[in-house]
């Protein structure tokens, strides 16, 4: 989805956003070389494929995505929410081949259903999508909210969990683009926001939370267009399409940037933000982990996007994230060049190499380093656990050094005594623990639920 704002100016506002100091501090991610890996057209004759949002259920990818026939010709065309399974990450089947939310006439969201963002908390699947009624304009969307057992049959809220009021805020002219994260036993949703804010216009990413997935805190804003990397100077316009991920005591916010190209308001980059969940200061990475002209799928100058990173980290340590993009055409002079065809009807069709969704991945340093616990003499039980775990070394062991990091390899307090180890603060993530004794040094992966 795309939200056409228009943004002159941005206006400071209370939450802080820093400068990253740190080029490390956010990891370098590897593209795929076959993008995009789910194609226009895959699954269904014109299905135009965006949005995406992969959870994992046991070995299995899920991802969340919409598709709407013929999507690029006309706004009056309904969006659906598909869903999609993969063992890999890369092959991708409907499953099942009709959408599992759809437009419901009568209703709020009978104009279209876009932008899912699926988390699973407490046993249950938590979908936050945009929608609104016929005509898709960017003034009506709202966040809506639906449940579901088993991630298939989902029921939809009867009222929406936020929609632009017209106040004097950030929020009072376009609220969408919904990205859930469960963090400390919280759901946290980001949102892209615009409004007017004491006279002046502002676009930002927003943030709710709650306990429950429904009754929700105040809208805040999180943090804005860092235009220490994207100056107003070059036509860039705002934030949008922002998805989460918490890891140990993080949250980290992937989004997309707008930029006006050829008078086009064109999503061109992905971005991430890290805050400690606690402060409200949001530091930002110092350049943009893609940008659309790094791939020739996406590298158009008219009707090209490249947008709404999606993440996910696996057990392994390889932070993976999904994107949409699309190149429908090029502008070069006067000459314009559509990656598009026209049957013997009339009908526009994209070619499928140039419209889809993408993958990329980093690995966090310090996973290949640990070793298979069966090939050692230690037993670490139960693990998972809450955060307190039994420590059995061999009879003849002599425990020299013991250190515990996070799942970024940064150091994290604990206790041990009595071969009891207790990590201090525990929050839900991966962490590891590194044992020297009798002169050898292992690492041990613990998981905290």
């Amino acid at each position: 989805m795309k939200l056409i704002i228009t943004i002159i100016s941005f206006i400071g506002m209370s939450t802080a956003i820093n400068a990253q100091f740190n080029p490390d501090f956010f990891p370098e991610f590897t593209a795929y070389p076959n993008n995009p890996i789910l194609k226009y057209g895959d699954g269904f004759a014109d299905a135009a494929w965006n949005d995406p949002s992969v959870i994992k259920v046991g070995n299995q990818y899920v991802m969340y995505t919409t598709a709407a026939v013929g999507i690029i010709l006309s706004d009056s065309n309904e969006v659906k929410v598909y869903r999609q399974v993969s063992n890999d990450g890369i092959n991708w089947t409907l499953s099942p081949s009709t959408p599992v939310l759809e437009p419901l006439d009568g209703t709020y969201y009978d104009g279209g259903t876009e932008t899912p963002s699926v988390i699973v908390k407490d046993g249950t699947y938590h979908m936050y999508l945009t929608c609104y009624p016929p005509g898709n304009d960017a003034a009506t969307y709202v966040i809506a909210h639906a449940t579901s057992t088993d991630g298939l049959l989902w029921t939809m809220d009867a009222q929406p969990v936020l929609e632009s009021d017209g106040g004097n805020n950030f929020y009072s002219e376009i609220v969408g683009e919904p990205g859930a994260v469960v963090y400390r036993d919280s759901i946290h949703v980001f949102f892209t926001a615009a409004g007017i804010f004491n006279g002046n216009p502002v676009q930002g990413i927003g943030w709710l939370k709650s306990a429950d997935g429904v009754n929700f805190s105040a809208p805040t804003l999180a943090f804005s267009l860092p235009t220490d990397v994207y100056p107003l100077s070059n036509d860039y316009w705002g934030l949008s399409t922002p998805s989460a991920l918490a890891i140990n005591d993080s949250i980290y916010v992937f989004t997309d940037v707008a930029q006006t190209i050829n008078g086009q308001w064109t999503q061109v980059a992905l971005h991430q933000f890290k805050t400690d969940g606690a402060s409200g200061i949001w530091y930002h990475d110092s350049l943009p982990i893609h940008h659309m002209q790094d791939f020739p799928w996406t590298a158009g100058e008219y009707l090209s996007n490249l947008l709404a990173p999606c993440p996910l980290l696996e057990a392994d340590g390889e932070l993976r994230i999904w994107y949409a993009g699309q190149h429908i055409a090029d502008v070069v002079g006067t000459d314009t060049t559509y990656n598009v065809t026209i049957d013997s009807t009339g009908m526009i069709h994209v070619l499928p190499d140039y419209y889809g969704i993408g993958t990329s991945s980093y690995q966090f340093p310090g996973f290949a380093s640990v070793e298979d616990q069966t090939k050692i003499e230690i037993s670490i039980y139960p693990n998972p656990s809450n955060g307190t775990f039994l420590v059995k070394l061999p009879a003849n062991g002599a425990i020299e050094e013991m250190h515990l990091y996070n799942a970024l390899y940064q150091e994290a307090t604990f206790s041990f005594e009595s071969d009891v180890l207790i990590i201090d603060q525990a929050h839900a993530g991966i962490y590891f623990l590194e044992i020297t004794f009798n002169g050898q040094t292992i690492t041990h992966k613990l998981m905290v639920e």
